[in-house]
């Protein structure tokens, strides 16, 4: 709303407003599955990539969907519903989002409990629709995906490996926590002079990829690394530790050198596998806050991801099993 207060004549009372730009954001929360996985990472990466599957392959390996950074995002069109059933009594409300982007996504696995997402999405119009644009012709009704309780994606179906920046990986099993973020800084205040009051475009900003974990503290190497800037150091230097990190979270355990590319296995469910990957080649972390406490000592810092200079690897690669999950 603008409001035009202060003018002279007008007494201290407000006595005009008129509707300014208008604009709708917020955000879509949940339990972590591919499915969810693949929309969102999809929004807030922008380039999407299928890799077949390969019966030759040793071991033969499943199909999946590779994800990306691009630098112009993909629009989504988005509809809520509110109420129980469609064209009936008990349907309250059905709003179309239009121009839909993503501006945000969190993906975080907590030990002890469900890994969830948090995608923040940020739209240029919305409408009041008489039903669902995108119907089930048999039913009539919206399409729905029924969740289960095996497609989840939790803390005991996760592995993580660790390394120095360009290095070799080696699993990590220290971690309580992990998440990551990924920032697309949009811009959304494009208002311009023109017979409109909606915004006329979103502006891609810089791109910002974090992460955000929680470690038991076992090793004083850690303390150098993080703080320090590199192992046996034992003062500050004017350099960063930079490290990689890869994080995979299946609906099935990892077992040893198993990866979540792999078609079958012992672990392996015959169907309904699902799993999320990511790889940050290079992550520059903020220091190693150790505090001083009865019992078990756990350590809480985060890193920020850097692009490797002179090279084709993107900042983050986030790959979804299986392919078309979120499509």
């Amino acid at each position: 709303m603008l409001a035009a207060e202060g003018e002279i004549g007008a007494g201290r009372d407000i006595q005009t407003i008129v509707p300014g730009g208008f604009s709708s954001a917020g955000a879509i929360n949940g339990n972590l599955r591919a499915r969810a996985a693949a929309t969102f990472l999809n929004g807030a990466l922008g380039t999407l990539t299928t890799v077949a599957a390969d019966a030759g392959a040793t071991p033969p390996t499943a199909a999946y969907d590779s994800f990306t950074p691009a630098d112009l995002l993909p629009y989504f069109t988005i509809e809520k519903r509110v109420g129980t059933s469609v064209r009936s009594a008990n349907e309250l409300l059905t709003i179309q989002y239009s121009d839909c982007i993503v501006n945000t996504l969190n993906i975080a696995a907590n030990s002890g409990a469900l890994s969830t997402f948090s995608a923040g999405i940020m739209t240029a119009g919305e409408s009041y629709i008489s039903s669902p644009i995108v119907d089930d012709t048999a039913t009539g009704q919206p399409f729905s995906y029924t969740a289960a309780s095996n497609d989840l994606l939790v803390f005991h179906g996760g592995k993580i490996q660790t390394g120095d920046a360009g290095g070799s990986l080696a699993f990590n099993d220290t971690f309580q926590s992990l998440e990551l973020v990924i920032n697309n800084n949009v811009q959304g205040d494009e208002y311009t002079i023109r017979p409109s009051r909606f915004i006329r475009s979103f502006t891609e900003g810089i791109r910002d990829v974090e992460t955000n974990l929680t470690v038991v503290f076992n090793d004083y190497h850690q303390y150098q690394q993080y703080t320090y800037g590199a192992t046996g150091s034992t003062t500050p230097g004017y350099s960063l530790y930079q490290g990689q990190l890869d994080f995979t979270l299946a609906n099935w355990q990892l077992q040893g050198t198993d990866v979540y590319t792999r078609a079958s296995g012992s672990n392996i469910p015959a169907t309904n596998a699902q799993a999320i990957h990511f790889f940050l080649p290079n992550v520059v972390f903020a220091g190693f806050p150790v505090t001083l406490a009865s019992g078990r000592i756990v350590v809480t810092t985060n890193g920020r991801a850097v692009k490797p200079v002179g090279s084709a690897t993107p900042i983050v690669e986030a790959d979804v099993r299986p392919s078309a999950a979120g499509f």
